[in-house]
């Protein structure tokens, strides 16, 4: 099938890049379609696993360089040994007595390890302050395609998706509302890449160093992701990128930054904006659409889409959107201290529920698992206790980390970038609780790269000290007779 050879292009084009920034752009454009490729494709083998066949032959092919120039060290990153360790952890999971099965722990890497690599590329890959200015304004040019498709596909229907693979009706069939899939493969999960991608390009208008063209595009790209959040429906994910961006906002305040009120009114503005073009242009077109299709069950057209917003106001649903997962979680540690094998939660439990299902010990595990809307729970499940200490830690780690390179940096590009590294990950941390954002793409694919482009700022931000420092140095050196005279 044509489909599949999509992703193995898309791996030969980033081996012939190699370790450009170009490569980056070039997996994170991929990632932002895969998902529709999949639908399209009804889930064709190799386009299920392309990302991880994309990644894991970059890093095999720069390894291989590395080798061969006998070069081959880690360079010196943030928790390096911490994430090797949990890498062989995980590994070891194959040989839990608990394992549903070895092609199910396999299968599971694709969760928990095959995108650990972008942590490492990426650190490699940003040298100065013009690279991350030119990969933010790349990423946010890229995340126009989802954007679109999803304003293009509510306006136009159901009709603009489902003839083209029957996957479509079969992931869209019990939501009560008509959604957009956009470019992924849920409905409404565009709005998850408005969520990754919507805090960096705000740190377009912060950075002054920025070219005047990039920033009338940052402005369309958040517009556009505000109508994509409108008629997305995902809640969740709407919160977590509000507050990655009144993060960043606080902490750029606190650095006594002019622009932050300005870009505030702005993003207000662009907002409610969004919100208007969708429920006044949009939406009409959309209640047409829906009515006009016999396929469309009776309850999307009793309801819309973008009335999820107005439930937000409600105290209910914050008290009542998920249930206490702290029973959940006590269980799993007493009873699965080390883990219950890969393969026991999220869409790996999906896609093999049925070779779980007739095997009576491996069954009986999983019903003792039983189910949370919970990262720690489901974490402890696949990889037990220290599985989840070990990923907490990088994560609490590279929030601190960002949080005091955006209050110490000295650069305005890597302080503004890292407020919204530091944005990112506290809304990680405060996602975690109702959903598992570190156990799925693309959240997880961006993790491990913004990870490791916060490292590479580290880097970035102690060079420039280093030579700040050598260049004072340098000058005290000089002969007092050979300085100017000012008098």
């Amino acid at each position: 099938m044509i489909y599949a050879v999509i992703p193995l292009l898309v791996a030969l084009v980033c081996l012939w890049l190699g370790r450009r920034m170009a490569t980056a752009l070039v997996i994170l454009g991929y990632l932002s379609i895969e998902g529709f490729l999949k639908l399209l494709s009804n889930y064709n083998r190799v386009v299920h696993i392309g990302l991880d066949v994309i990644v894991l032959s970059l890093a095999g092919s720069l390894v291989l360089g590395a080798v061969m120039e006998h070069r081959a060290h880690l360079d010196e990153l943030p928790f390096t040994k911490l994430i090797l360790v949990y890498a062989l952890w995980m590994i070891l999971q194959v040989l839990n007595p608990f394992s549903p099965g070895l092609v199910q722990s396999l299968a599971s890497f694709k969760i928990h390890l095959t995108m650990v690599p972008l942590y490492f590329i990426a650190a490699t890959l940003f040298r100065n302050t013009e690279d991350i200015i030119r990969f933010v304004f790349g990423l946010t040019i890229i995340a126009l395609v989802p954007y679109a498709m999803s304003l293009i596909q509510y306006a136009l229907g159901p009709s603009s998706f489902l003839d083209l693979s029957p996957r479509f009706w079969s992931n869209i069939s019990y939501y009560h509302e008509f959604r957009p899939f956009g470019t992924s493969a849920v409905p409404g999960g565009s709005s998850v890449f408005a969520y990754l991608i919507v805090p960096i390009s705000v740190g377009l208008l912060a950075i002054p160093t920025a070219r005047r063209g990039m920033k009338p595009i940052a402005m369309l790209s958040i517009l556009l992701a505000a109508g994509t959040f409108v008629v997305s429906g995902v809640r969740q994910v709407l919160l977590g990128c509000v507050l990655a961006v009144v993060t960043m906002a606080i902490l750029l305040m606190m650095r006594r930054s002019g622009r932050v009120a300005l870009i505030a009114a702005m993003l207000a503005v662009i907002g409610f904006a969004g919100y208007v073009g969708v429920t006044t242009f949009l939406r009409p077109m959309a209640t047409e659409a829906v009515l006009r299709d016999p396929r469309a069950p009776d309850i999307w057209r009793q309801r819309d889409v973008t009335q999820r917003l107005g439930t937000l106001a409600h105290a209910s649903v914050y008290r009542e959107a998920r249930d206490n997962p702290i029973p959940v979680i006590w269980t799993r540690v007493r009873k699965f201290p080390f883990g219950a094998g890969l393969g026991r939660t999220g869409s790996a439990l999906g896609a093999f529920k049925e070779q779980i299902a007739v095997d009576m010990q491996s069954a009986a595990v999983q019903s003792e698992i039983g189910w949370a809307d919970n990262f720690m729970a489901d974490m402890i499940a696949e990889g037990g206790v220290p599985a989840l200490i070990m990923l907490l830690a990088v994560l609490f780690g590279m929030t601190i980390q960002a949080f005091r390179l955006a209050r110490t940096a000295t650069d305005p590009v890597i302080s503004v970038t890292a407020a919204a590294m530091a944005g990112f990950y506290l809304s990680i941390i405060a996602m975690s609780w109702g959903s598992q954002p570190l156990l799925g793409n693309p959240i997880t694919a961006f993790f491990w790269f913004f990870s490791g482009m916060c490292a590479a700022m580290i880097r970035i931000e102690q060079n420039e000290a280093r030579q700040r420092e050598q260049a004072e140095a340098l000058e005290d050196a000089l002969d007092p007779g050979l300085r100017p005279s000012y008098r």
